[in-house]
């Protein structure tokens, strides 16, 4: 697979687990960070390009993001980590 294919993946994952429609970006510059947006008529998820070398980060980064979307709002770490604990 390549990474266009993956990152389409990523998207229709958070955008079936969330229930809306979102416009994904990778951050080259900051590659190992996770950021939703909600300043547009669609949420804004900006990944870090790091996902697109190790799974396991863009399993949590496609977690962090469906949580922030479900909540309307960004998502401290410490509520973050109890999302996971309980999925």
């Amino acid at each position: 697979m390549d990474d266009a294919e993956f990152i389409q993946r990523m998207q229709q994952r958070i955008e079936e687990s969330a229930g809306v429609a979102v416009t994904l970006e990778l951050d080259h510059a900051q590659p190992q960070e996770v950021e939703v947006f909600f300043t547009g008529e669609t949420p804004r998820v900006v990944m870090g390009a790091d996902a697109l070398q190790h799974a396991g980060l863009a399993r949590m980064f496609i977690q962090y993001a469906i949580l922030a979307i479900r909540e309307g709002r960004q998502v401290d770490h410490e509520e973050f980590t109890r999302f996971l604990r309980r999925n």
